[in-house]
């Protein structure tokens, strides 16, 4: 079914960071399955290497790039940098870009959280969106946790906050970036990478600085 949609994204060029287990791997999934090129990015050499195995299985053209998460003790902004160029080589400017690195993962702390959720976002936005501005067009999305600990609720808003910031900054280039906000949970991956892929298509082509709530049954206040 899901195959059918968004047919237009065929032939363009998706960036997408996140872990291969997860929301980002989903995405990569029903990517392939529309004929996008895709670059993907990680942390994990092993798991990275499989996803874009599998991509190829499935008919994509697909690269995997390893990179470490953001702040203090990641790579930083040099680091996203050296993505950016390895992307741009591979496979050429980006139409889209997919954030997903917010994920509880077992035992992540608050500097955890923190460094692969905000600060690796605002990295992303700042190497690859002004070649977006530059072309006139793009689509980003982000993704945000609504969890029941301070460092998902901290970090989910801070995505929100900055992803809605950068849409304003680009309003009016041709540009959009929206926010995906789920609670993490293995049963709804399926349903936050789909409206994620909705949220980049041309069906949502006059949504900007929004937020799409994916938290399933979780009640938030």
């Amino acid at each position: 079914m899901w195959g059918s949609t968004f047919p237009e994204l065929k032939g363009r060029v998706a960036v997408v960071l996140g872990p291969s287990d997860g929301v980002a791997g989903a995405v990569c999934r029903m990517l392939a399955n529309r004929g996008v090129r895709i670059a993907v990015i990680g942390e994990q050499p092993d798991e990275l290497e499989d996803l874009v195995d599998e991509l190829h299985w499935l008919g994509a053209e697909a690269v995997g790039i390893v990179a470490a998460s953001g702040g203090q003790h990641g790579g930083g902004a040099a680091a996203m940098d050296a993505v950016r160029a390895s992307v741009l080589t591979e496979l050429g400017a980006p139409d889209l870009l997919f954030v997903l690195t917010c994920t509880n993962r077992a035992g992540a702390g608050w500097h955890d959280m923190v460094d692969s959720g905000l600060t690796t976002t605002l990295q992303a936005l700042q190497a690859f969106v002004p070649a977006m501005v530059e072309a006139r067009t793009g689509a980003v999305v982000t993704l945000a946790p609504a969890g029941p600990d301070p460092a998902s609720t901290a970090v989910g808003g801070g995505v929100t906050a900055l992803t809605q910031h950068f849409a304003r900054q680009v309003a009016g280039s041709g540009v959009r970036a929206n926010v995906v906000t789920w609670t993490p949970r293995a049963s709804i991956v399926d349903d936050v990478a789909f409206a994620a892929l909705y949220l980049a298509s041309d069906a949502a082509a006059s949504m900007t600085a929004t937020t799409l709530d994916v938290a399933g049954t979780s009640i938030r206040l």
